[in-house]
């Protein structure tokens, strides 16, 4: 730049050196601002690519609970004895053996399996219903009927809905 120039302008070499400064740090914190938007989004897609995909053709079955879970939820909701508990633990695990075994099974189409898992669930319901108090076998329905109204589904007695 001559001289001239830089009299109109009313810069003189340290004001000038500045702004070219200025001019390269605003491009490096663009630069670093891109790079970290880019490093994020890399992260993002990885974790995302790293996630299991779902196997039954894309409608994700309810999370799997053992037996263990079952029964530590269900004596926290209906306020189990000791006793109760004690009765109740066989026949959620017999319950969790026949859907593991049902679920390993391939010679039956999706819906001939969900009537199975429901008949056993079922069964387990019966089994349970002489251990509990009157006032838990009503807690227990309710729970059973709020599960099936979020799903979409009637009570026990219901067939599922064809989806």
């Amino acid at each position: 730049m001559s001289e001239e120039t830089k009299r109109v302008i009313g810069l003189d070499n340290g004001d000038l050196e500045k702004w070219r400064k200025g001019g390269r740090t605003q491009r490096s914190r663009t630069l670093l601002l891109v790079a970290g938007v880019s490093v994020v989004i890399l992260f993002a897609f990885k974790m995302l690519s790293a996630a299991p995909l779902p196997q039954d053709g894309g409608q994700q079955m309810h999370r799997q609970r053992g037996p263990e879970q079952q029964l530590a939820r269900l004596s926290q909701k209906l306020n189990l004895t000791d006793d109760q508990q004690a009765k109740i633990k066989p026949l959620l695990e017999d319950q969790h053996k026949q859907m593991m075994a049902l679920r390993e099974d391939s010679s039956l189409s999706r819906e001939q399996r969900r009537a199975k898992f429901q008949d056993i669930r079922k069964q387990t319901f019966e089994k349970m219903n002489p251990i509990l108090s009157s006032e838990q076998q009503k807690q227990l329905q309710e729970m059973h009927q709020m599960r099936h109204e979020r799903r979409g589904r009637g009570g026990w007695n219901q067939p599922p809905s064809a989806n």
